[in-house]
């Protein structure tokens, strides 16, 4: 049966989908406030006010040494330059909560946030922290990407060089690793090969790989070796909680890189009610900021909830992405925790008004097999949030940092207070589908 939806829209306005892009020359500058400067060329794009992982492992250290409410521990090394991957884990209540940050290295925000958020937790007396404490258990991963975050010299791995930040992990595919090359996570067009970790985890945490059988495999380039795998659901290690409409699920992870494998061990060990994984997006607007009066908005923040069928059969909602069915893994009561988790982010931003922060938007979904949510959430029916602020560090650098750690501290602080008194519970999930979908605009001043 299909829920009852009420009216998605009711000033009228057009909202657009995400992936669709909005060109806006300079010519149309007066249209939209950037929402901060723009980096307007290369030689403007510095590292400089993020955390090295030298220096974030220190950050880390020092709040545990200070603090009896916080334990670290290296839960694992990265593929290429094998520093450290830090767990941190606070609090000690009931009800548990994983958070992972900068899956992807050029996704920077995260990991700040994370250290001011420990900060906050380890020394403060707030009744609000005193709550948490006493109702939570945190366990966050600041960094899952330390290659990514500290790209160094041509190989990635160097010590002397350029500060640089992307995507992928620093690791190279040997034929001991898979049967063939995972086309959907493996960045084989790289001048430094690596992977993008957030399509490398498996939905099945004991997968092996060579022990499928070769149907499973599409080729996509038999020349290249490279594949997508595709599971049948009858070898998915889980139950369908709400009906199932697939036959396969497509592009499956390996979780054969050891910065998904420590993630994957942590989230386990966590056994979490809630998870959080937090991103960067290009840039957006808020498509319906210019009804309030004067140009668009860009939008500070995206989020995103995983959900299945049930809220994907939903009358009304005009999704503009793929979402298909969804993940039919998560049960109905976590997938509406999911909703009322991204929907309190927005009602969040309302206390500081009209303006920057003001403008949190919706995140398309559609299940990715291979992701921390759709793979991970399922294992212990968690309900899941994606946090995606806007710019990545390598077309703005460090422009906007504060605002973007900002908005996380905000959103991921007031997170925990409504699940530790329980108010998160009276957040109307159907909110999260009134929030519009982003729309993307290109850099005026790009000329790269």
């Amino acid at each position: 049966m299909k829920l009852n939806r009420r009216r998605f829209l009711e000033t009228g306005l057009v909202v657009s989908g995400v992936g669709l892009t909005k060109t806006v020359g300079a010519q149309d500058e007066d249209h939209y406030r950037p929402g901060g400067p723009w980096a307007p060329n290369e030689q403007a794009i510095n590292y400089n006010g993020y955390l090295t992982n030298d220096e974030l492992g220190k950050r880390l250290q020092q709040i545990d040494k200070r603090s009896d409410r916080i334990a670290l521990e290296q839960i694992g090394a990265s593929a290429g330059r094998g520093d450290p991957i830090w767990e941190v884990t606070v609090g000690d209540g009931n009800e548990n909560v994983h958070i992972i940050n900068q899956i992807h290295g050029d996704e920077p925000t995260g990991a700040a946030a994370m250290v001011k958020i420990l900060q906050t937790l380890a020394n403060g007396s707030a009744p609000a922290i005193e709550t948490i404490l006493d109702n939570l258990t945190i366990t966050i991963i600041p960094r899952v990407n330390p290659d990514g975050a500290n790209f160094v010299g041509d190989d990635g791995v160097g010590t002397d060089g350029e500060l640089r930040q992307r995507r992928q992990n620093t690791t190279e595919w040997t034929e001991g690793d898979s049967r063939y090359i995972n086309a959907n996570s493996y960045g084989h067009g790289l001048e430094v090969p690596g992977y993008d970790l957030n399509r490398s985890f498996s939905i099945d945490p004991d997968y092996t790989p060579f022990d499928e059988p070769e149907e499973w495999w599409s080729v996509r380039d038999e020349e290249a070796n490279l594949a997508a795998l595709n599971m049948p659901v009858d070898e998915v290690p889980l139950e369908p909680e709400d009906g199932m409409p697939y036959d396969e699920l497509w592009n499956v992870g390996l979780n054969i890189n050891p910065e998904t494998q420590a993630v994957t061990k942590s989230f386990l060990e966590a056994d979490p009610d809630w998870a959080i994984t937090h991103h960067h997006q290009n840039a957006t607007i808020d498509p319906e900021s210019a009804a309030q009066g004067g140009p668009e908005w860009q939008s500070i923040m995206s989020v995103m909830a995983p959900f299945g069928p049930t809220y994907a059969g939903l009358d009304g909602v005009d999704y503009r992405s793929y979402v298909g069915e969804g993940n039919p893994f998560l049960s109905v009561d976590t997938q509406t925790r999911s909703l009322q988790l991204s929907g309190l982010v927005a009602d969040q931003m309302e206390q500081f008004g009209r303006g920057r922060f003001n403008t949190i938007t919706r995140y398309g979904y559609g299940p990715l097999w291979g992701s921390y949510l759709d793979s991970l959430c399922p294992q212990t029916d968690a309900a899941g949030a994606l946090y995606e602020v806007s710019h990545q560090s390598d077309s703005r650098g460090h422009k906007a940092r504060g605002t973007m750690v900002k908005v996380t501290v905000e959103g991921i602080m007031a997170t925990f207070e409504r699940i530790a008194d329980g108010s998160i519970h009276d957040v109307d999930e159907m909110t999260y589908f009134d929030l519009p979908l982003s729309e993307g605009i290109e850099n005026p001043h790009d000329n790269r």
